[in-house]
C-alpha cells in the first residue's frame, strides 16, 4: 500500500489548521470523525449527569480503538524509510503489539514482537493466537533487560528493521492524537456535541493523552483532560510527558514553524490520575469491573485493563464532585471493538514457539486476581 495520500492528507483536521502540514507523511486508516453519542443510560445512573462518548473503538474495520490514529503517521514514516520490519515490545497481551500486526501487514512490512510477563488472562491468551494467525514473529523475553538484549541484536544484524516503542507512542505517532483533538472541535463547530468541561482517558504509553493535549490547546478549547494512568508511573512520568510533548511540538515545527509551542500549558489542562491503577499492569480492580456493568447499560464495551480503569475514574468523579451536574463530560474510548473471536477460536497454541505453551497447557494458571478484582 503507498503512503502517497497528498488529497487524504489535506482534508485531515491538523491540515485544515496547519496547511503546511500536508508535508507530513500520512495514510488514512481511520473512518472519521468517529461518532460522538450521548451516554443517556449511564447518565441516569450516575445522576442525571451529562456524559457523552467518543467512539473511538470504531476507527477502523480491521482493528479499532486508539492505535489506528497512531498508525495513519506511523506506518508512511516506516515506509519513507524503506523498513520492511517493525520490531516493537509490550506485555504478553499487548493490544499494540496485535494492533501493529495486523495493520502494518497491508504495508508489507512484517512485525516482530518481544513479549515480557503480565498477569494472565483470557484476553493475554486470545491476542497472542491472533498474533500468530497475523503473522507476527513471537519473542518471549519475560522482562525488560531481556528485551534490551534481543532488540540490540536483532537491530545491529537487520538493517531494515524500524524499532517501534510500546504503544506508538514516539513523536510521530502523538500526532495521530492531535488530529484526533482537532477532529474533536470541529464536532463541537458542527454541534455534534457540547464542548466538554471534561474528558477522562487512559494513560498508558502516553501518545493519547499528549496528542489530545496538544489538539485541544491548538484548537482553544476548554476542555480539562483528566488522564488515568493504567501503568506504572515509570512509563509515564511528569517529566516523560513533558519530554513527549516538546518533541512532538518540535517535529510539526520542522514542518510549520507557525505551530505554537504550547508544551507549557502542559498541566495547566492535564490532570493526571494514578489512583486507578490497582498495583500492576494488567489487573483488575474492583472500581473497573464496576464500571464495566455501567457502560454495558449503553451497550459499550470496556476493558478491565484500560478503559474500565478510565470510565470508572469518571464514575469516581460524578459521585463525589457536587458541581459534576452542570458540566459536559466527554469520556474517550480507545478499545478496539472488532470481534475477533473466529481468529482466535480458530488457532491451535501448538502452533505458536515452543516457549509461549506454557500459558495455554496448564503450567501457568489464570491469575484470579486479574479476571476478578482488587480493592484500589
Amino acid at each position: 500500500m503507498s503512503s502517497n495520500n497528498n488529497q487524504e492528507t489535506q482534508e485531515i483536521p491538523l491540515v485544515k489548521k496547519f496547511p503546511k502540514l500536508k508535508a507530513l507523511p500520512h495514510v488514512k486508516l481511520i473512518n472519521s470523525p468517529t461518532p460522538v453519542e450521548k451516554m443517556v443510560k449511564s447518565s441516569e445512573i450516575l445522576g442525571g449527569m451529562n456524559i457523552w462518548i467518543k467512539r473511538d473503538d470504531l476507527t477502523n474495520p480491521k482493528y479499532g480503538g486508539n492505535k489506528p490514529r497512531k498508525y495513519e503517521f506511523v506506518l508512511p514514516h516506516i515506509q519513507k524509510r524503506k523498513k520492511k520490519r517493525i520490531l516493537t515490545v509490550g506485555g504478553l497481551g499487548t493490544n499494540h503489539g496485535l494492533a501493529n500486526t495486523i495493520l502494518s501487514r497491508d504495508f508489507g512490512i512484517k512485525t516482530s514482537l518481544y513479549l515480557v510477563d503480565q498477569p494472565l488472562t483470557p484476553h493475554v491468551k486470545e491476542n497472542l493466537l491472533c498474533d500468530h494467525h497475523y503473522g507476527a514473529e513471537l519473542n518471549y523475553t519475560k522482562d525488560i533487560k531481556g528485551n534490551l538484549y534481543h532488540l540490540v541484536k536483532d537491530l545491529i544484524f537487520d538493517w531494515s528493521s524500524y524499532y517501534l516503542c510500546a504503544g506508538a507512542s514516539n513523536s510521530v505517532g502523538t500526532i495521530g492524537f492531535i488530529n484526533a483533538g482537532l477532529e474533536l472541535a470541529e464536532q463541537i463547530k458542527k454541534r455534534d456535541i457540547p464542548e466538554p468541561d471534561k474528558l477522562f482517558v487512559a494513560v498508558g504509553s502516553m501518545g493519547m493523552v499528549i496528542g489530545l493535549f496538544i489538539g485541544l490547546e491548538l484548537a482553544g478549547l476548554k476542555t480539562k483532560i483528566m488522564g488515568i494512568c493504567v501503568v506504572d508511573e515509570k512509563y509515564n512520568s511528569s517529566k516523560l510527558l513533558h519530554n513527549l510533548t516538546r518533541k512532538t511540538l518540535k517535529r510539526l515545527r520542522k514542518f510549520d514553524k507557525s505551530v505554537p509551542d504550547v508544551s507549557k500549558r502542559l498541566f495547566e489542562r492535564l490532570s493526571i490520575d494514578r489512583t486507578f491503577f490497582g498495583g500492576e499492569y494488567g489487573r483488575s480492580t474492583y472500581e473497573g469491573l464496576e464500571a464495566i456493568e455501567i457502560a454495558k447499560n449503553d451497550d459499550i464495551e470496556l476493558d478491565p485493563v484500560y478503559t474500565g480503569k478510565a470510565f470508572s475514574a469518571m464514575v469516581d468523579y460524578c459521585r463525589k464532585t457536587p458541581n459534576a451536574k452542570n458540566e459536559i463530560i466527554l469520556y474517550w474510548h480507545s478499545k478496539n471493538s472488532v470481534d475477533l473471536s473466529s481468529i482466535y477460536n480458530s488457532v491451535n497454541y501448538k502452533d505458536l514457539p515452543k516457549e509461549f505453551h506454557q500459558f495455554f497447557d496448564g503450567t501457568i494458571e489464570i491469575d484470579d486476581n486479574a479476571v476478578h478484582c482488587i480493592k484500589k
